[in-house]
């Protein structure tokens, strides 16, 4: 969500007149899109900002702006803390940047954009985009689940669908100008439509987009296992394009952190649920985020989380140690772990993980799969990379003017995160 906030935000400035720098160094605006998830984020913000201090003194004609999650939670924090920052533009805000950056300039003083429930609708300069081949779409803004360590609704506010018939004109602008692949965000992607009134579903989105022609892949994330319905497994199943992997957070494998978290649902619901997709889905593969170091978390209840990812099978996991976010009903608990268990834990948790994939990995090696090219590898300038439909990452030799093509390429060797292979 916040690469395309910053993919649309670019758009917008050079919509205004605005060109896009190589550096830092040589602009007249930056602007550093932020995220409040965890506190790591939020004190890279911070070292940021002071390295800018220099800068902005050497310049004082500089706009120097916070924009995002971080602008809208820490506002008062930024102004205070960094005076040399002009501009605050929180995420319901960010479709007014050219004339907030205007007003900055124009009247030489700071300026603060932070409101709530305003959710703009400038249209997106699709052409604007890192990538030909691949194109985010975010079909929805906010959240209503009020997960209990989770700010997002505090600083994105309430969840609201866009409408299907605009999500179809912009992913129909996206293919003619040569998008392949495409993927629709939300912060809780499976209850896409609730707030539209209509009967508008997940599934009828997928539908409709499935039918347009040009389009390859179309994926989702990130869902909520407790709307995760048979009705969008049966899609993903019927529909070509659709691609065969789903994102599913567990956060937890113990039932009382669950509970304590405001999930919604049991460890039981959730491996019901995976199973069910994989009964479904032909060739689905699951990924999953966790939490270690939840306020109460013990011993024994970590164990259920390493328990569950072992019998989950997953095919990759994003693991983060707990870091309290102000303002969220998590914030009010004791935060009783220990930094060096939460360490350890997480520690302990990817290694489960890497060996999960590893085994995986191995046995996908003689295997032919097809792959979406999406560029040369930022590891190895003399390989192509790209991914499966089923979310595998695969780096292979091949020529530059493949980007953009599906190959098929036989996979010779892995590490737990990366296929290795040659096309035949």
């Amino acid at each position: 969500m916040n690469k395309l906030d910053s993919e649309v935000v670019a758009g917008h400035l050079v919509a205004a007149g605005y060109a896009l720098t190589e550096s830092s160094r040589e602009a007249d605006v930056v602007l550093i899109n932020t995220c409040s998830v965890r506190q790591h984020a939020e004190d890279k913000v911070w070292s940021l900002l002071g390295t800018l201090r220099a800068r902005k003194l050497r310049r004082p004609d500089l706009v120097l702006g916070v924009i995002g999650c971080m602008a809208q939670k820490e506002r008062g924090a930024i102004l205070q803390r960094m005076p040399h920052v002009d501009l605050v533009c929180g995420p319901m805000e960010l479709d007014r940047l050219p004339e907030l950056v205007a007003e900055v300039r124009q009247r030489h003083e700071r300026v603060v954009a932070v409101g709530e429930g305003h959710v703009g609708r400038v249209p997106r300069a699709v052409t604007r985009r890192p990538n030909r081949v691949q194109a985010f779409v975010a079909v929805m803004r906010g959240c209503d689940n009020y997960c209990a360590y989770c700010v997002v609704p505090y600083v994105r506010g309430r969840e609201e669908s866009r409408p299907l018939a605009d999500v179809v004109a912009e992913v129909e602008a996206l293919v003619a100008d040569g998008a392949r692949e495409v993927t629709l965000l939300g912060q809780n992607v499976n209850s896409y439509g609730a707030t539209l009134g209509d009967g508008t579903t997940l599934a009828r989105l997928l539908e409709r987009l499935d039918r347009l022609p040009g389009l390859e892949r179309l994926r989702f994330v990130t869902s909520h296992p407790k709307d995760a319905s048979d009705a969008l497994f049966r899609a993903m199943a019927g529909l070509p394009r659709v691609c065969p992997y789903l994102h599913l957070p567990a956060q937890s494998g113990s039932n009382r952190v669950l509970r304590d978290m405001n999930r919604g649902y049991t460890r039981e619901h959730y491996l019901e649920r995976i199973a069910r997709a994989r009964a479904l889905v032909p060739g689905v593969e699951v990924a999953s985020d966790f939490i270690v170091g939840f306020p109460g978390e013990t011993e024994a209840e970590f164990e259920e989380t390493v328990d569950l990812v072992r019998r989950a099978d997953f095919q990759n996991c994003f693991v983060f140690k707990y870091s309290p976010r102000a303002g969220t009903k998590a914030a009010e608990m004791a935060d009783d772990v220990p930094w060096e268990a939460k360490q350890e834990r997480n520690r302990r948790l990817l290694a489960v993980q890497k060996a999960v994939m590893r085994r995986r990995n191995a046995a996908m090696v003689g295997r032919t799969v097809e792959v979406l090219v999406e560029g040369t590898s930022k590891r190895d300038a003399t390989k192509l990379t790209g991914r499966t439909r089923a979310n595998h990452i695969v780096a292979f030799a091949g020529a530059p003017r493949l980007e953009g093509r599906t190959v098929s390429v036989e996979i010779t060797g892995f590490t737990p995160l990366t296929l290795f292979g040659r096309m035949p």
